[in-house]
């Protein structure tokens, strides 16, 4: 059963209880219905316009109609503990890419595919380094801020839902 989170609005539940609650359930496999989720060990790859990657046709597929309204065009598993409280180490984000990279909501929460994997991190402006944005962590205790070259994002999505399983 998919649980909502108090770490974001967009969260969705599946209740036998309530039948106005939109429920999610996995596509068939092999359909092209509902939302790919990018496999954790393709994360590095996805999902590059230029080259090599994930097909998408090739990921799991969950349909889940609250994200399908928003736009989702991917799920994307959370590894690690840099986002810590807002996101925990195997939620799943529904993401919408965005593509026109030159404009950022400072202080937004971003999926940012880079040379070093995708990252998950919020955005600030860089005073000092106009060709670079601040990536920061949640987790600052551990994750310090560092800055990441505009040139090295490769695709850019913003987080408009969050499936935590309990």
């Amino acid at each position: 059963m998919l649980s909502p989170s108090s770490a974001a609005s967009n969260s969705i539940t599946s209740s036998k209880s309530s039948p106005s609650i939109p429920t999610a359930c996995h596509a068939p496999h092999g359909s092209s219905e509902g939302i790919p989720l990018i496999p954790l060990d393709a994360v590095a790859g996805f999902p590059a316009e230029s080259g090599g990657g994930v097909r998408l046709e090739d990921c799991e597929r969950y349909v889940i109609p609250e994200f399908e309204n928003k736009g989702a065009n991917f799920l994307i598993r959370v590894s690690g503990d840099s986002m810590v409280p807002l996101y925990y180490s195997g939620d799943l984000l529904a993401c919408r890419k965005i593509t026109d990279i030159r404009f950022f909501q400072w202080g937004t929460v971003y999926v940012l595919e880079t040379s070093q994997g995708v990252l998950v991190k919020r955005v600030q402006e860089s005073v000092d380094h106009a060709d670079s944005i601040l990536c920061v962590s949640e987790n600052s205790s551990v994750h310090h801020p560092f800055l990441l070259p505009r040139d090295d994002i490769r695709s850019l999505s913003i987080i408009v839902g969050l499936v935590r399983l309990v």
